[in-house]
């Protein structure tokens, strides 16, 4: 398959996974960081941007369903990475927030990811790094209409209705 200038895709992949396979070695990130399922850090990272939230609100944001992420939130509250914090006025209301060693393993994970960042954004221009934004706003986006639609349809997004309990 090609694009209109001539460029062949299956070339195109097969040079970018020769050129960044040394990214999927375990050396290169935190050997931690791989002892967790795309869910769980998911959800780790939900945490680490809104400080906590409830079951149905991580539901909603990693697409699965109340039983998964039960699952989730149990195999991170053994890593002790989160914890359960119930509500004083409704006891059945259940607050999800991360543990302290969990915010300095983000935050170590971060420090990594930035530092690479820093590198690449310092042999760029300032007009590369501007189109590299757009590429990657264009590309993005065709990701994401791409899985909203199953063979031509538009997909039906499942709403959560919240009930609120006196």
């Amino acid at each position: 398959m090609t694009l209109e200038n001539n460029i062949n895709l299956e070339e195109l992949f097969f040079s970018c996974i020769d050129k960044f396979k040394f990214l999927l070695f375990p050396d290169q990130w935190s050997s931690v960081f791989l002892d967790y399922s795309k869910n769980e850090i998911l959800v780790l990272l939900y945490l680490s941007k809104y400080k906590n939230a409830n079951m149905t609100e991580l539901s909603e944001y990693i697409n699965a369903p109340l039983n998964t992420v039960t699952g989730v939130i149990g195999r991170l509250e053994k890593k002790k990475m989160i914890e359960r914090i119930r509500s004083q006025q409704d006891r059945r209301i259940v607050q999800i927030t991360l543990t302290n060693k969990a915010e300095e393993f983000i935050a170590e994970q971060k420090d990594k990811i930035q530092y690479y960042f820093e590198k690449i954004c310092g042999v760029l221009t300032e007009e590369e790094r501007k189109s590299i934004a757009d590429i990657f706003s264009k590309i993005t986006k065709v990701l994401i209409e791409g899985n909203n639609k199953t063979n031509g349809e538009t997909q039906v997004v499942k709403k959560v209705k919240k009930i609120t309990i006196e």
